[in-house]
């Protein structure tokens, strides 16, 4: 992905303002001052720098240049990801910023098309993916909404799981959890990597949008530095453990002290849970809402099925609440198409359009069998689905439908009975989730 000292067009050939170059970049400290500008003054401590900057990958990453000092910034990452079907190799982009001085002037998009050309040219990863801080930023570029997540809180009110929920899991009131020979242990998240990442691992094939993660991936999902915690304590793990001493799931929480006419109701946060089996997940989860001290139970991100709700036996008062979260783009349209497999069979026409990737536009037919894997090429027939990359982007993972994308006019269906087929095919349960930031 490196491109050195190229300069860029002038804007009104669709390329940014003049005086800017663009190179790949060189090390992680030349985003420092763009992302400190660009996120409000608020520059990295030197520990965050140092969990990000051993995830950073200069050779897919790019600076945007003016007068030899970087104003804008993208980084790339060679990631692993579980598609429909299993993991397969994407491209992960992060930290896309602009210095305030050197807004609407084309970098954002200049860099995405760089590195999105480089990707193509190189036969590298078929599917990018990221996160916004903006929602609505991407999908003029190709990015559709693959996965998103659901926030919950739960009041001390609405704690009781449902009846056929309980089994012998049920306890009263102050009295140690115990289920199915299950045992509780709470320990600092630092003392807890290899049950976390035994556990993690068990569990990447449970969803697409699950990402593989190695020692440096590892350290950047337990991060716990002081300065994020807001008045909370340091980050703590709850392992559940099995006979013999086996973790089968755990969750990582942080308390902040709270207190309510004097009476602790302590804010209890929620980062990850996982668990190998049904059991031990609802055991984790019944142990967080029997925290001593604490009041409300909050998770910013779940997956929007998360079996919690279904646990819980009052599930309004939880106050589930649905947000975007992980963006998806293909770079070919056709080796992304085959890179996952499909609940149905299917033979559909795509007419698709793309002003970013241009190598994808036009008409390709995609076909599926009843086992699941498929082909795409183009095609000279007659269109059955006519939509954008943006649309593409959002049905990679599994998550977005063809069909609701259809009733908000993004897109058309030519041929009676292609949409239902092509949303039957597109669709994967459980949903998509994606837990990692990057």
């Amino acid at each position: 992905m490196e491109e050195v000292g190229a300069t860029a067009p002038a804007r009104p050939g669709g390329g940014p303002a003049t005086g800017y170059t663009f190179r790949a970049a060189a090390e992680w400290a030349e985003f420092g001052a763009v992302l400190d500008l660009a996120y409000g003054g608020h520059p990295h401590s030197p520990a965050h720098s140092a969990v990000v900057g051993a995830l950073f990958e200069p050779k897919r990453s790019l600076v945007a240049c003016h007068g030899g000092r970087p104003c804008a910034t993208l980084a790339g990452y060679a990631l692993e990801m579980t598609l429909p079907g299993g993991p397969a190799p994407v491209a992960g982009i992060g930290y896309v910023a602009v210095a305030p001085p050197h807004r609407r002037r084309g970098l954002m998009r200049e860099l995405l098309r760089r590195a999105l050309t480089a990707l193509h040219e190189e036969r590298a990863e078929p599917v990018v993916v990221l996160h916004s801080t903006e929602p609505g930023i991407y999908g003029r570029f190709g990015f559709g909404l693959a996965s998103r997540a659901v926030e919950v809180s739960v009041p001390p009110e609405a704690r009781a799981f449902a009846p056929e929920a309980e089994g012998e899991a049920a306890a009263e009131a102050g009295r140690k959890v115990e289920a199915a020979g299950l045992t509780l242990d709470v320990v600092p998240a630092e003392e807890a990597h290899s049950a976390i990442a035994d556990i993690y691992r068990a569990c990447l094939h449970q969803r697409p949008g699950m990402l593989r993660r190695d020692a440096a991936w590892q350290r950047r999902a337990v991060e716990d530095e002081p300065a994020s915690r807001h008045g909370a304590g340091r980050l703590l793990c709850m392992v559940a453990s099995g006979p013999g001493g086996a973790a089968r799931g755990y969750a990582l929480y942080r308390l902040r002290p709270a207190w309510e006419r004097s009476r602790p109701r302590y804010a209890l946060s929620v980062r990850e849970v996982f668990a190998r089996d049904p059991a031990a997940y609802a055991f984790v989860w019944r142990s967080l809402l029997d925290t001593d001290l604490a009041g409300t139970v909050s998770a910013a991100a779940r997956p929007v099925d998360d079996p919690l709700l279904a646990l819980l036996d009052d599930p309004r008062s939880a106050a589930p609440t649905v947000r975007d979260q992980l963006y998806a783009r293909a770079v070919d349209l056709d080796r992304a198409l085959t890179a996952r497999t499909y609940s149905a069979p299917v033979d559909v026409v795509l007419e698709v359009r793309d002003a970013l990737c241009p190598w994808n536009a036009g008409r390709w037919r995609l076909t599926a069998g009843a086992d699941g894997g498929a082909e795409c090429a183009r095609t000279g027939a007659a269109a059955d689905l006519a939509l954008t990359a943006r649309e593409v982007g959002a049905v990679l993972l599994g998550g977005g439908s063809p069909a609701q994308l259809a009733l908000a006019g993004r897109v058309t269906e030519l041929r009676p009975g292609a949409l239902r087929a092509a949303s039957a095919a597109f669709h994967h349960d459980p949903a998509p989730f994606c837990p990692m930031s990057f």
